[in-house]
């Protein structure tokens, strides 16, 4: 009697092909496993398999769980081993220095937390001379920090969930998504040390790229010139620096500030921007800067995104920004040969807070009132505008008056800044900030939920990381996503 061939039948095959592959790779070094160690997960991966297929109501999401399950210890024996052997290699000299080690205590045990499980690792520690420290040669080589028992893997996932999410969210997601346990403290204090990581690496020169790769740029094209854009922006971020003093400091008379600024601006190509139709504008391509660490510091690190952007072969650089004098002042100071645009937006909003006053906030009166003087905006006649509002304030109520005033002066301080004919001329320009105010919605989204208060360490890492993840530069703190990365894997 000839036995139909069972539905597991092909993923036998399968789960035996990828354990003779298994096999084959590490059978030449200490790192093989055995073949009982493949059969017995063989064994117990065809079980679950068999269970899976006799339930009904269990699909293909049951398959994917079980055979992750499974798997996991077969991965944390070959990350162990392999792990041990690339230990064992380690020359016992100072990471640092290449000093030999003297004083040298051999096989000192340390337990690592990886995503695959618990690994334990023996190391050599020693005494470096030159340095007058005690090093452990290996975990440089593995990339363990000295105070973390995660592996580069957990602090990766650490780093991104925490900068997406506050901790008490990221650890069930960590622990359903990634199936790593890692609790709420552990997230943050990984999500701590990789920030400051990424600040220090911010401010090595050697770390700061002039230039993006070709592909990005088109710099295996013939040069051709193009339009540079850079927005400017800052929002607020609520810190508490006096954690316990609040009631002392108040009784002293002393002002609390719980408010403080986040310096933020990105850059970009203005053939990155594109718009199909009435839609809104997409830019496929942009950097980014945030900072809790003052404007000159972030003008500091655009100037360097927008190098790697092309700065140096832009035919022209646009810099468009809300009226803030201090954002003038910092672009005179960097870029002062930019173009300086004021929103367009921002520029309308004066007119209206006069029309309000006048006729009543979102009247028929009111809307009939500024639309020709908006009109007039657009058209660059700024001097008339200006003028029409100068005439009209005599003729009205103290807090119209007050609004025109205020429009009138924001437009005097601005007017070389409203050319707005000339951008839709060139076709494509911006004339709006529209990018950098939804980069800053975005970071308030994470850094301004209810109840959070911020430490100025604790934000700038943070700051620091989203940032690094956003200018696909997150290579440079895990140097392993590069395989990901890479096409075939």
């Amino acid at each position: 009697m000839i036995q139909a061939p069972s539905a597991l039948a092909p993923i036998d095959r399968r789960v035996r092909a990828t354990a003779d592959q298994v096999l084959e790779i590490t059978s030449p070094t200490s790192l093989a496993l055995s073949p009982a160690e493949i059969s017995q997960w063989r064994q117990d991966l065809e079980a679950r398999l068999a269970r899976l297929e006799q339930h009904p109501e269990q699909g293909l999401g049951f398959i994917e769980e079980q055979v992750r399950h499974c798997t996991l210890e077969l991965q944390r024996k070959v990350v162990e081993r392999a792990m041990q052997a690339k230990a064992d290699a380690v020359d016992e000299n100072c990471p640092s220095c290449q000093t030999p080690l003297i004083q040298k205590k051999r096989r000192v045990r340390k337990t690592i937390h990886s995503y695959c499980g618990s690994l334990q690792l023996l190391r050599t520690h020693g005494w470096c001379k030159h340095c007058e420290q005690w090093v452990f040669p290996a975990d440089t080589a593995l990339g363990l920090l000295d105070d973390s028992t995660a592996s580069p893997l957990v602090q990766e996932m650490s780093a991104l969930l925490v900068s997406k999410m506050p901790c008490e969210q990221a650890e069930p997601v960590c622990a359903r998504v990634a199936g790593v346990a890692i609790s709420r403290s552990t997230l943050a204090r990984e999500a701590q040390r990789q920030g400051e990581r990424a600040i220090e690496k911010r401010a090595d020169p050697a770390h700061s790229p002039i230039s993006i790769p070709a592909a990005s740029i088109g710099l295996d094209q013939a040069p051709k010139g193009f339009t540079l854009v850079l927005q400017i922006d800052a929002w607020n971020i609520r810190e508490r620096d006096h954690w316990g003093q609040t009631q002392i400091k108040r009784q002293r008379g002393q002002e609390l500030k719980r408010w403080h600024w986040v310096y933020t601006a990105t850059c970009f190509r203005l053939e990155q921007r594109c718009r199909k139709g009435k839609q809104r504008a997409v830019i496929t391509e942009r950097s980014y800067v945030a900072t809790r660490q003052g404007v000159e510091a972030m003008i500091q690190q655009l100037h360097v995104e927008a190098m790697r952007r092309g700065l140096g072969r832009a035919e022209r650089v646009l810099v468009i920004a809300d009226g803030a004098v201090w954002i003038w002042n910092a672009v005179a100071d960097r870029f002062s040969e930019a173009i300086q645009r004021l929103d367009l937006f921002h520029a309308d909003s004066y007119l209206w807070a006069v029309a309000n006053e006048m006729h009543g906030a979102n009247t028929a009166a009111a809307r009939q009132w500024v639309k020709p003087l908006l009109r007039q905006l657009r058209q660059d006649k700024v001097a008339q505008v200006i003028l029409s509002l100068e005439e009209l304030k005599s003729r009205l109520s103290q807090s119209a008056a007050s609004a025109a005033q205020q429009t009138i002066d924001y437009y005097r301080s601005n007017q070389s800044r409203m050319q707005y004919v000339a951008a839709e001329k060139r076709g494509g320009e911006p004339v709006g900030s529209g990018a950098i105010e939804s980069t800053c919605r975005q970071l308030q989204c994470r850094m301004k939920r209810c109840g959070q208060f911020w430490s100025t360490a604790g934000d700038e890492a943070l700051l620091c990381l989203e940032v690094f993840w956003r200018n696909d530069r997150w290579d440079l703190l895990f140097p392993h996503v590069a395989i990901t990365a890479a096409p075939g894997n």
